[in-house]
């Protein structure tokens, strides 16, 4: 026990030290943030050295740690014994035993796939490299972890075993990118992603020794250090930023720990525990993934619905949406931990269930993301039971939704359907998407008569722009047989459209005040999402 304190603290001073060295060569080199007035909204350009003062906390104090754990054991014995009379533990349960060969294995893979996120993470901050080629080097470090050996063979549920196999490595590749991206995206706001990894590492830290796993505790508890070292830098306002090498180098090692920690046992309820651990981020990911998909977005598109935008557009200063995350995260990290050490999956299941329904129910987030798969469950469901040939009569169906903002989009979108019903449209889309304004509006008006040949039916999407920005777009659809040109149709759609660019031209981008100078980022343009 001892020597988790030890390794606490050493990783904490560690980093308060490195943190303003790196900063200082980060902005000779480059390696900052710089605000943009369109996404990036704090003041002032801010190095991003999270991960590599996380990388080199953990390189120097981990391998330290673990030499004194297997060959001093009765350093700090008197300590230990100690300590478990106070708590009432067995100070004998939490020992070092022997460094087996397949612990080195493993290790050796979590560095060398660390050290190859870690790359991707630094390329990415310094010179905006693309998804795709950080979906590689995401993919490149999961497979070393399974070449390594971090993987599972089967599961066992109400005492039915279930073996995996080949499919095993499968879900590795999924729990690994899903952890790395989920704490990716919601890295938008000062402290969010550290106090996330701070929760998550010192949960695994508690369920490692509650199962004697001292190796693996260490690495926990010297991530918990390292990033609380690294809060006293990034916490709202925020003098120094995580980038995307640290946030996806918290998300892998996390991930990493848990397969080896939980997901070995083959057990439901070691199965859900790293699942709750992670529930925010991949809630907050998977409401993302609908939110752009039923928009029509690209999944990497940039907007501002992650949980941390909407706490602070319902009025919460970037200090309280930060206590909300983390009053969140640790209910879920407690539920994770509870099941684990009481071998009962219900807890981790019951966590979950609470913070979504307390996020629900607050309003805090998910509305949007609930009216969107709402109105496209009715829109299918209709479609469905439409009997054929019961469309001949023309109806325009529309659906709107509101994702982000207060600005009125209603009066645009009218005219654009009052367009469509005088000019017989088949279909009209407006999907607007304003980051620096803090506005998503997505709307679609669709006719009941169905044309199912492709040559019968003609389409065009015109852009909505501003100040050289392209916030949204136009799609529309009509008949061969309209009495319209094609040609009229969109010259005087684009004179609708010209009205919505003026409009917006009026509403300047602002550094948004109250968030008292801290970044609002709502993603990246790159940002990979593992689907």
């Amino acid at each position: 026990m001892t020597l988790l304190l030890l390794t606490f603290l050493s990783s904490f001073a560690l980093v308060l030290i490195l943190v303003p060295r790196l900063s200082e060569y980060a902005r000779k080199v480059g390696l900052i943030d710089k605000p943009d007035a369109d996404r990036k909204l704090h003041e002032s350009a801010i190095p991003m050295v999270g991960g590599i003062a996380l990388a080199l906390a953990m390189i120097v104090i981990c391998p330290v740690a673990i030499a004194v754990g297997l060959y001093g054991k009765g350093i700090f014995s008197g300590v230990d014994n100690w300590i478990a009379e106070i708590f009432s533990l067995d100070a004998n349960h939490f020992t070092f035993g022997h460094f087996r060969p397949v612990d080195f294995q493993e290790f050796l893979g979590l560095l060398i796939g660390s050290l190859v996120l870690l790359t991707v993470g630094i390329l990415d901050d310094r010179f905006n490299i693309r998804g795709r080629q950080k979906l590689l080097g995401q993919f490149v470090a999961a497979t070393i972890l399974i070449l390594f050996g971090y993987h599972f063979e089967s599961i066992t549920i109400a005492g039915h075993h279930f073996s995996f196999g080949v499919f095993s490595i499968f879900f590795i590749y999924f729990w690994v990118l899903a952890a790395v991206n989920s704490v990716n995206l919601l890295d938008g706001a000062d402290g969010i992603a550290t106090t996330i990894g701070i929760l998550m590492s010192a949960t695994l830290c508690v369920m490692m020794v509650t199962q004697g796993l001292a190796l693996d505790a260490v690495i926990a508890i010297s991530i918990t250090g390292a990033l609380l070292g690294f809060l006293c830098f990034n916490f709202p306002p925020a003098k120094a930023y995580l980038g995307d090498a640290g946030s996806m180098l918290i998300g892998f090692l996390l991930s990493a720990l848990a397969i080896r920690s939980t997901f070995k046992q083959n057990s439901l309820y070691a199965f859900l525990a790293p699942m709750a651990l992670l529930a925010i981020p991949f809630i907050d990911t998977a409401a993302a993934i609908v939110r752009r998909r039923l928009t029509g977005r690209s999944i990497f598109a940039v907007d501002r619905g992650h949980l941390h935008h909407t706490l602070m557009k319902q009025g919460y200063s970037p200090r309280g949406s930060l206590l909300w995350v983390t009053l969140l995260c640790a209910t879920t990290a407690a539920g994770g931990a509870l099941a684990l050490i009481n071998h009962q999956s219900e807890y981790a299941v019951a966590a979950i269930a609470i913070v979504g329904v307390v996020m629900f129910a607050c309003r805090l987030f998910g509305i949007a993301e609930f009216k969107l798969v709402t109105k496209k469950a009715y829109s299918v469901g209709q479609s469905l039971l439409t009997r054929p040939g019961a469309g001949e009569t023309n109806q325009l169906h529309e659906t709107s939704v509101h994702v982000q903002g207060n600005r009125n989009w209603q009066d645009s979108w009218q005219k654009m359907c009052d367009f469509a019903n005088d000019h017989s449209l088949q279909q009209m889309t407006m999907d607007l998407n304003a980051p620096w304004l803090h506005e998503s509006f997505h709307a679609k008006l669709k006719s009941s008569v169905q044309i199912r040949e492709a040559n019968h039916i003609w389409h065009s999407t015109v852009p909505l722009v501003v100040d050289n920005k392209v916030f949204g777009r136009i799609e529309f659809s009509c008949s061969k047989d309209c009495q319209f040109s094609h040609h009229y149709v969109i010259s005087e759609i684009l004179k609708l459209t010209k009205e919505i660019e003026l409009s917006l031209e009026e509403a300047k981008p602002t550094t948004v005040p109250e968030n008292n100078g801290t970044t609002l980022d709502p993603g990246k343009p790159s940002d990979t999402v593992s689907t």
